[in-house]
Parts: C-alpha cells; sequence; structure tokens
C-alpha cells in the first residue's frame, strides 16, 4: 500500500483537482445538444428530463412526445411507488396529457389523446391504448404508425410490416422504424427484401449491422459482407477509443515483456504474432454467422443451452482463431523453443485480438468501459489463449509425446473457461448471478499465474532465463493499470464534464479498484523451481489476504540459502523434544515428491534419534503459504535424511525421508 499512497494517490488528487477545475459547469447551446451527451451516456433520467423542457418549449413536436414517454417508462419505479424515476409522479405525466384533449383544435387534442395512448400502452392496458389511438383525427401522425407495428408485431407479421412501411413513408426520420422492420424481415428470413431496404441510404445508415450481415450472408454476396463485417469493428471507432485500446495493448505487452525479456530480441515475430491475432478477429464474425445462419445454433435465453451456446458459439471460436497465429508460426518458424515461447506468444496473439474487439466497445458512448475491459475482459483472453498454448507446451516438454492430444484437450478446457466467464453475462437468469464471472476472473488469474510460472520453470534456455524481480514487475503492474485508471478518468472529464467524471470514477473504485489491487499483486509474484511442473491452482487465499498490502510477498533464495539457523520444540512431548534445540546451515531448496520448498538443513550437531546420527534434515513451512524463514518461530514440518545416499537421487521421494515432528525455526 505504501507505493500507492506515496504515488498513485498523489497523482490521483491532483487530476481530480484539474479535472473540476477545468471541465466543470459544462455549458451547452442548447437543449437539444445536452439531450446528444445524456444520449450518449446512456443517462435515461437526465434524457427523460430534457425532454420534459423540451415538449414545454414546444408541445407540438410529437417526436418529442413520444421519447419523453419512452425515456419515462423506462426509468424504474421510484420509492414512493407513485411513478418512475426521480423527477414525476405517473398522474402528472398522465394530467398533463389530458388537458389537451379539451382543445377544440384536433392537432393540439391529438397530441393529449397521443399521450394517454402511450401511457396507457406502457402499463398495460392495451385495449384502452388502441382506443385512444385510434381516436385520433391525423392517423399520420408521426409515430403512430409505429406503435400500431410494434403491437401488432407480437402476433401478425403482414400487419406489423403494413403498418411499419406507413410510418416510415410518412415520418422518413423515424429510425425506430426502420430498425424495427429491418429485424422483422430478417427474423421472418426475408433477406431479398431486406436486400431492397439497404438500398435506401437512411435504411442502411441506421439497419444493425447484424441484420446486413445477414443479409449478404444469406444471399452470398462477399463484396458487401466483407464491408459488413469490418464495418462491425471500425463503425465506432474515434480518437478517445483507439488511444484507450492502444494504451491497454501497450501495457499488457509490456508485462509480457517482463515474463519473457528476449522477446524483445524477437520482435518481428512478435509484431506478426500481434498482427496475425488482430487480422483473425475478422474471422470470428464469418464464423458465427455460419454458426447462426447455416447451423440454426443461436441464443435462446434457454439456460442450459445458452451455456453450451457459450462455450460452442462463443467459446471455441474465439479461442479458436486466437491460437491460429501460434499454429502458423508452429508450422513456419523455428523460433519457439522454450514453454514460456508458446504461452507468451499465444498471449500476444490474443492482445491482438482484444484490441480489435476494444474498439467495437470504446465507442463514445462506451468509454466509461476501458478501465474494466483492461483489468477484465483484455486479461482474461490472454489467458484463455495461454492455456490452450500451455496444453501444447505439456505435450512438448512435460510429456514429449502426442502434444496434438494436448491441444486438443486444453483447446476444450479454454473454451469451457471463455464460456463460463461470458454465460453468466449473456442469459438473462444467469444475469442474476453475475457475481461468479467476478470470482471466475480471480480464479483464472491464479491459473495463468500457475501456467506462467510452470512454463519458466522449465525453459532452459541461458539467453532467456528470467531474473526474478517481484518490485519491479510489481510496480509496473501498479502504476501501468492505475494509468489506465486515470487515463479513462481524464478522458470521461474532457470529452463530458466533471460531474460525469467523478460518477464514473467513484463506480471504478467500487467495481474495479480491488480487481487493480489483485491483479498486481497475484501477476507480479512467481516462484522459479527448473525442472518443476507444479500443480495448476485455482485459488490462492493467500493472495486475497495480501491485497491490502499491493506489494507482492516475495524473498531472495540467496538470503536462504547459507542461513544459520536454530531449532526449537513445536511441543513439549513431540519426538524431538528431548533433542532440541539444535542448530544448523540452510544448505539448499528441493523438490520432494514435487512437492515443492524443502529446505536441507545440515546440523552442526548430529541428532540421535533411533540410534542413528542424523547429519541433515528438512525442513518445510507448515502453512504452505509463508516463506522460509520469514519471522521467527515458525512452525515447520521435518523429516530425517537416513541414508545419505538418498541426497543424490535425481528425484526425491518423500518416503525416503521419515517425517518425524514438527519444531520451530528461527534465524540465529
Amino acid at each position: 500500500m505504501k507505493k500507492f499512497i506515496t504515488y498513485v494517490f498523489p497523482v490521483t488528487a491532483v487530476l481530480v483537482a484539474v479535472v473540476n477545475i477545468f471541465f466543470s459547469n459544462p455549458q451547452y447551446p442548447s437543449l437539444e445538444k445536452e439531450l446528444e451527451e445524456y444520449k450518449l451516456l446512456g443517462d435515461i433520467q437526465k434524457q427523460n428530463i430534457i425532454y420534459w423542457k423540451l415538449i414545454h418549449a414546444d408541445s407540438s413536436h410529437v417526436a418529442n412526445h413520444f421519447n419523453f414517454i419512452s425515456t419515462y417508462f423506462q426509468l424504474p419505479i421510484a420509492n414512493n411507488g407513485m411513478g418512475r424515476g426521480e423527477f414525476l409522479e405517473y398522474n402528472t405525466v398522465v394530467d398533463y396529457y389530458r388537458h389537451f384533449l379539451g382543445s377544440s383544435k384536433s392537432e393540439v387534442s391529438d397530441i393529449g389523446k397521443f399521450g394517454r395512448g402511450m401511457c396507457f400502452y406502457h402499463t398495460g392496458y392495451i385495449e384502452e391504448a388502441l382506443t385512444s389511438f385510434v381516436n385520433i383525427y391525423n392517423q399520420k401522425m408521426p409515430y403512430l404508425n409505429y406503435i400500431y407495428g410494434h403491437y401488432f408485431g407480437y402476433n401478425n407479421y403482414e400487419k406489423s410490416v403494413e403498418y411499419l412501411k406507413k410510418e416510415i413513408e410518412s415520418n422518413p426520420s423515424n429510425v425506430l422504424a426502420r430498425k424495427h422492420l429491418a429485424l422483422k424481415y430478417m427474423n421472418h428470413e426475408k433477406p431479398v427484401v431486406l436486400n431492397e431496404m439497404l438500398k435506401d441510404s437512411l435504411s442502411f445508415v441506421h439497419v444493425s449491422n447484424k441484420v446486413k450481415r445477414y443479409t449478404y450472408f444469406e444471399l452470398r454476396d462477399l463484396k458487401n459482407y466483407t464491408k459488413a463485417i469490418f464495418g462491425r469493428f471500425f463503425s465506432g471507432v474515434n480518437a478517445f477509443g483507439f488511444t484507450g485500446a492502444l494504451l491497454i495493448l501497450i501495457i499488457w505487452f509490456c508485462y509480457l515483456l517482463f515474463i519473457h525479456k528476449y522477446l524483445i530480441k524477437r520482435w518481428r515475430l512478435a509484431l506478426v504474432v500481434l498482427i496475425l491475432g488482430m487480422c483473425f478477429a475478422f474471422v470470428t464474425s464469418l464464423i458465427t454467422d455460419f454458426n447462426s445462419y447455416v447451423l440454426g445454433f443461436k441464443l435462446k435465453d434457454r439456460f442450459f443451452s445458452d451455456f453450451v451456446y457459450c462455450v460452442v458459439g462463443i467459446g471455441a471460436i474465439e479461442e479458436l482463431v486466437k491460437i491460429l497465429p501460434l499454429l502458423l508460426v508452429m508450422v513456419f518458424s523455428r523460433k519457439l523453443k522454450e514453454p514460456i515461447d508458446f504461452v507468451v506468444f499465444a498471449s500476444i496473439s490474443a492482445l491482438g485480438f482484444a484490441f480489435i474487439e476494444n474498439l467495437i466497445y470504446f465507442d463514445e458512448s462506451s468509454l466509461n468501459t476501458i478501465q474494466g475491459r483492461s483489468l477484465s475482459s483484455t486479461v482474461t483472453h490472454m489467458f484463455n489463449s495461454s492455456l490452450v498454448a500451455y496444453g501444447i507446451a505439456i505435450g512438448k516438454f512435460a510429456k514429449k509425446k502426442n502434444w496434438g492430444w494436448y491441444f486438443l484437450l486444453f483447446y476444450g478446457l479454454s473454451a469451457i473457461c471463455h464460456g463460463f466467464y461470458d454465460f453468466w453475462l449473456i442469459n438473462s437468469i444467469a444475469r442474476s448471478f453475475s457475481f461468479i464471472t467476478f470470482i471466475w476472473l480471480l480464479a483464472s488469474m491464479v491459473l495463468w499465474v500457475s501456467v506462467l510460472n510452470n512454463c519458466l520453470n522449465n525453459s532452459y534456455n541461458k539467453k532467456i532465463i528470467w531474473t526474478y524481480n517481484p518490485d519491479r514487475l510489481n510496480s509496473y503492474l501498479l502504476f501501468g493499470l492505475s494509468a489506465i485508471f486515470l487515463f479513462e478518468y481524464c478522458l470521461m472529464g474532457w470529452r463530458f464534464n466533471a460531474e460525469v467524471a467523478n460518477a464514473e470514477l467513484q463506480k471504478d473504485l467500487s467495481s474495479g479498484f480491488f480487481l487493480l489491487l489483485f491483479l498486481t499483486t497475484k501477476l507480479s509474484r512467481f516462484d522459479v523451481i527448473p525442472n518443476y511442473w507444479a500443480p495448476l491452482r485455482l485459488w490462492d487465499w493467500n493472495t486475497l489476504f495480501s491485497v491490502p498490502r499491493v506489494e507482492a510477498q516475495s524473498f531472495n533464495l540467496d538470503q536462504i540459502i547459507g542461513s544459520e539457523v536454530i531449532i526449537e520444540n513445536y511441543g513439549e512431548y513431540g519426538v524431538l523434544a528431548k533433542h532440541l534445540p539444535i542448530k544448523g546451515e540452510v544448505v539448499k531448496r528441493e523438490l520432494l515428491s514435487w512437492e515443492k520448498d524443502w529446505y536441507l538443513i545440515k546440523l552442526n550437531e548430529p541428532l540421535n534419534i533411533a540410534w542413528k546420527k542424523q547429519y541433515f534434515i528438512w525442513l518445510k513451512t507448515k502453512d504452505p503459504n509463508e516463506i522460509f524463514l520469514s519471522r521467527d518461530q515458525q512452525p515447520v514440518q521435518v523429516r530425517l535424511v537416513n541414508k545419505i545416499d538418498d541426497l543424490a537421487k535425481e528425484r526425491k521421494r518423500k518416503r525416503d525421508f521419515l517425517f518425524v515432528d514438527l519444531a520451530l525455526v528461527s534465524n540465529q
């Protein structure tokens, strides 16, 4: 926490002051301009307030009435149960439109009937709503035919299309009618009709990219389909979002440089893999569309089938396209020689994929997601790809046979992990338990560190021997991820205003601050033990408990080896009670039955146990999360060395070294 308080907190305080001084009290030239800002922000409450002001300024504008009532019923029910949101009670809205009904002017009374009808429609009184709509004198009133089309859309396709067409004809600026009609055509599999509709410039601009892809896919129009795919990724690209996506890419790429320092000398290959990861991101749309429109495999908002779709229709597809660059490098290059090579280059490919995906999400209305995606989706993309690459590494270096089978196994696991993460955010029932995604994110980060650690353990090339500097790595992550955090804050203040930026900062602190500290702590903690394939871990309580410290709990092995220690009784009646205390020297760190952190102690005086003299003993902390000799009077397990020859074995087994008792160890 010292680094955060010393460096990050003061910078944050300064930036907050700057944003609030220079970007507070924005001045909008008109209500319409202010409304556009709130639309970008997705602030329904403030949109509703602006529409209320607009209809009071000019009550003849039907679109404002339609949007006022629509936004009003999107607001949550008020605490007093008398209306929606924090602005108007329901009766106030109804009374407002009632006073129009007494007007002798038909265009004014029509506004009253339209408003009351919409209130009835949104509250479920359909018959009353239709009665009010039918009594409107001007049946070509803007948005009226759209409502008819929406109503008949539930059970009468032909009538729905008829009314939506009438709405577009009488009110060409109605974007909702065009979108709704296009969805009707798509849901009823009318690609030819849709193609004609898309020839209209207004319809083409406002119809969703999904509809365009469906139309051109079904008609085998390769040229326009390709444009639609690229349009999906680049239609919302802006300087702010591009900068945010690039910043995320740079920070995580540099993190991989810390993990694999020899990557600098392979920058050309790394760049190729990064670009391939970006390029293959576009392939996901093609495979997804084939999945949906040829195989008919889609989300159905059913619990089990949606889970299968998330695994097969999302996870399997994305993990396939992300791992393809690594497979191509394996085929055409011989530069992947160590386990860490496979995992790092797979992560680079995932970074390229995530960069393109982030461009979709970072449009002007979603700049507040930059910090969240830097800590969650980007990292999980790297983790999932690393898992596939780890399967290849296991097959090539641990088992040394049939790496293809391990690739398929870990590819399947990666698809399941990916789908499991997405499922709790997609399915309507599962969204009630979306916290599971957060828990899984923490678990996947623990697992990713296990994967990286094992690959570092078994990478032998002297040119890429990894020098563990936890403080430097910890500082980089803390400052780098905090930079993204503060970048988003400044961006929101500059693009919108200080009030919006402050609100987003509060949200980010409540939702992302813990995750930032967790990643900083966990991803800077490695323990490299040559030739050791450790069991993969899914959870680490020690990391959770150490998050408030922010700094990684690390140790220097050189400071432990050669230390003079004193070993004392753990209790009064143990096997060693009569033989302790005794002094000795830490000789080396070893694996016993593939369990790490056993330390060989050379005793100053031999122990006489069961008529045998023990010149060496093994010690390991009782708490596996503790670092050896991190405190005095540390409880340890004790194993005896009955045969000196057993110490010469390359692979040492616990059964050769008898567990005898617990003891307390301290530095002399």
